[in-house]
């Protein structure tokens, strides 16, 4: 029997790829776009000279935001952010792209904020949306569940749908150039079902599932891709 994972530990289950691929170290200051509850604060931890958190939803980071040393947290909109220019020189992107109004001008936000050279680490999602589509016709199919509507812009839920090749293009357009890529993994989401996220502990798996990930083609099978981008001059 699996032991239920919380939130914040399944997080940080699948946030060890992070580090492995977008390595930080301790003269960086780096800018975390859509920080959430800091879960990439706490994998990060020691890692860096200094990390903001920025995320538009001000009462979570009052409630959940993490005790890490060097981590603080800004409230606002990752689009029009209240900080100078070109003062990081790493940013990270994870699970936001796909929820911001205007995907184009948050790209156009990080390049600001990044120093020249400056390394950006997003994702982008894949099958995820499409597990996620099967699992709610599912349950309005046999289970009579109602489809949820969303009036507007909502900052929880995926409001914008590209390919990857799509969403790459787009920041390139911004004036970044791509530097590598992989997908963050290739099994499905069975955490949705109660499952923990094993794939990302036990470390044979972890390594096999790496590896595919890292093929051309069979990445883009991937519950998202993982890039890693650096300004231009």
């Amino acid at each position: 029997m699996f032991k239920k994972e919380t939130f914040i530990d399944g997080k940080l289950s699948s946030g060890r790829i992070y580090p492995e691929f977008f390595p930080i170290d301790s003269n960086d200051s780096v800018v975390n776009f859509g920080c959430g509850q800091g879960v990439q604060a706490l994998i990060y931890a020691g890692r860096f000279k200094e990390m903001i958190g920025i995320d538009i939803n001000c009462e979570k980071l009052e409630r959940d935001s993490v005790k890490v040393k060097n981590y603080k947290t800004l409230c606002a909109n990752v689009e029009k952010v209240p900080l100078k220019p070109e003062i990081f020189n790493k940013a990270i992107a994870i699970d936001i792209i796909e929820h911001v109004q205007n995907p184009s001008k948050f790209c156009a936000e990080i390049y600001r904020l990044l120093k020249d050279n400056g390394e950006l680490l997003i994702t982008f999602p894949m099958t995820y949306d499409k597990y996620r589509d099967f699992i709610s016709w599912i349950g309005r199919f046999f289970f009579g569940r109602k489809k949820l509507k969303s009036v507007g812009w909502n900052p929880d839920m995926h409001n914008q749908r590209n390919s990857p090749t799509k969403w790459i293009n787009m920041v390139k357009l911004n004036g970044f150039n791509l530097e590598k890529m992989r997908a963050t993994t290739l099994f499905p989401p069975l955490h949705l079902f109660g499952i923990p996220r094993f794939w990302f502990n036990i470390k044979i798996i972890h390594k096999i599932d790496s590896f595919f990930c890292k093929t051309p083609i069979i990445r883009r099978l991937g519950l998202t891709m993982m890039c890693v981008f650096k300004k231009k001059l």
